[in-house]
Order: structure tokens, then C-alpha cells, then sequence
């Protein structure tokens, strides 16, 4: 793939990372690319923008550079993905797994990207439907993970779980993480869930503190539908948060569908990136 031209996505709408995409944007343009600033860019800074060009992302731009954290990606995968944008992230957050390209390194990385020696991983997205009175309430797609919470309430809350229309467990807890095999070194981790390596074709299902210590996570092939109902609350609601982000409160009785997106998440990798590397560094592993 030859890489011409560029879109520079900054942290949404946060226009006191403009020095450091300014530094970027310099490094860029002075290795011939041209550069475009992408919609989650703010405002207060200067440059041309993909907005205006009046033409499909993929037309406009070869790839884009996501400079901010983990989260910045996350708000830009969405849009990427759904035009089949490699995506690379320069890394100012703190864990950094999908923007794992630090300042320092820039150079030398793109310096890569020109010549051609990088690759790219195609990611699992997560769609998620919310069906009440048999009608679509809600529908959304997550990078990470799509996560039922008990919300406020200091009960658990039940619910059944079915894959491939097979019942699983009738479950009591404080919730369920679905989670696509990028997403699993997020909040799955922290609730005992599996790491998964990113390309792989799977999802997994994790049980949020279930009252049933037997009940433990399962890994599932990304083409299966999960489905979760039966859904009983005791008090207010619960919560159906996608990466991160609450898109749905929940009264009970929905039926909650989870499933492969049809569209993927391209991930530009150096190839100097090393995975385990990137677990060791980030994780604090020894040896």
C-alpha cells in the first residue's frame, strides 16, 4: 500500500495536545506526506480538515495517525473501521495497547511506514443489539467490549445466557464483560478474564464477581451469537456500557444480542512490534 496522504486524529475536541500534533504533523509533511485533520481534531487547531473535503474517508486519506491514548483510538476505530482505514496510534495516555507508538519513536516509525515495513491486523469489532417488546431499542459497536453492569443498585442481577440459541448458566452477579480479543487486556482483564492474542478470531465472555465461584470465563468463536435474557433487576436499573462509554440503561426483560461486526478494525503494526514485548512492558512482567 503506498502512503501518500495522511489523517491526523487528536484527542476529541482537546486542543491542548496541538504542540504535539503540530510536532507530528511536521514530521509527517517533512517526509513528502500530505497531512489532513480528522473529525475528532479540535477545532482550535489549524489545518486542513477531512471534513471539508467533501469525499469518503478512504478517498481522502491512505491511513490515519491516532495520537492521544487508548481511548482517543477508540473514539476514531469506529469511524476508521467502518471505511476500512488502517489505523496507527502515537501514544500520549499512560498503557497505550492499541496507541503503542511513543514520540520518542516516531521517526524511526514512520520512516517504516514509507518503506513499506509494517503490517496490518485485522481486529474483531463487537455489535450489540438491545431488543425490547421485540423491537430494536438500541444498537452500537465496541472495539474493547460491551459491558452489562448493575448500575447504582447494590443487588445482584440475574440473567440467562444462550450461544448459538444453547442455554449456558443462569447466572447471578454484578454483571457480564463480552469482549472482543482487543478489548481483553482492558476491563476483562481486571475482572480474571483471558488475554487473548489481537488477531485471533474469538470472543470471550467474562462474569463480572458471580456468586457462584464455578462460574468462570469462556472463550467462544467470533462467529457465534450470544445472547442474554431473562434479565431481572431489583432495583433502578442496570447499565449497558460499550468501551467504556453507558449507551443504554437497562429496566429488565431485554434481550441483550452480541455478535461479530461485519466490518473489521485495521491496526497498521510496525513490524518491529512485538506483542509480548508490549504485555511485559505494559503489565510489568518480569523476566
Amino acid at each position: 500500500m503506498d502512503i501518500s496522504k495522511v489523517g491526523l486524529f487528536g484527542k476529541f475536541g482537546d486542543s491542548s495536545v496541538a504542540p504535539v500534533l503540530v510536532k507530528v504533523r511536521e514530521v509527517l509533511e517533512k517526509n513528502g506526506l500530505k497531512v489532513l485533520l480528522g473529525s475528532t481534531t479540535s477545532a482550535e487547531i489549524d489545518g486542513e480538515r477531512i471534513d471539508d473535503q467533501n469525499q469518503p474517508l478512504n478517498a481522502v486519506i491512505d491511513i490515519a495517525m491516532v495520537v492521544g491514548g487508548d481511548g482517543t483510538m477508540l473514539n476514531a476505530a469506529r469511524l476508521l473501521s467502518s471505511h476500512d482505514v488502517p489505523a496507527v496510534g502515537v501514544n500520549l495516555g499512560r498503557l497505550g495497547f492499541l496507541t503503542d507508538i511513543s514520540l520518542s519513536e516516531l521517526e524511526q516509525c514512520l520512516e517504516s511506514l514509507i518503506n513499506g515495513d509494517y503490517s496490518i491486523e485485522k481486529r474483531t469489532l463487537l455489535q450489540t443489539s438491545v431488543i425490547k417488546d421485540n423491537e430494536i431499542a438500541f444498537q452500537g459497536i465496541a472495539v474493547n467490549d460491551a459491558v452489562i453492569s448493575k448500575g447504582n443498585t447494590g443487588r445482584l442481577i440475574e440473567f440467562e445466557t444462550h450461544i448459538d440459541g444453547r442455554f449456558v448458566s443462569h447466572t447471578r452477579s454484578d454483571g457480564l464483560i463480552v469482549a472482543t480479543p482487543t478489548g481483553s487486556t482492558a476491563y476483562s482483564l481486571s475482572a480474571g478474564g483471558p488475554i487473548i492474542y489481537p488477531t485471533l478470531s474469538v470472543i470471550s465472555i467474562s462474569p463480572i464477581c458471580p456468586h457462584t465461584l464455578s462460574n468462570r470465563p469462556i472463550i467462544i468463536h467470533e462467529n457465534s451469537l450470544v445472547e442474554i435474557d431473562s434479565l431481572k433487576i431489583s432495583e433502578t436499573h442496570a447499565n449497558l456500557a460499550l468501551d467504556g462509554l453507558i449507551v443504554c440503561e437497562l429496566k429488565g426483560g431485554e434481550i441483550i444480542q452480541l455478535r461479530r461486526a461485519e466490518n473489521k478494525l485495521s491496526m497498521i503494526r510496525i513490524d518491529s512490534h512485538d506483542h509480548f514485548d508490549v504485555l511485559r512492558s505494559k503489565l510489568g512482567w518480569t523476566g
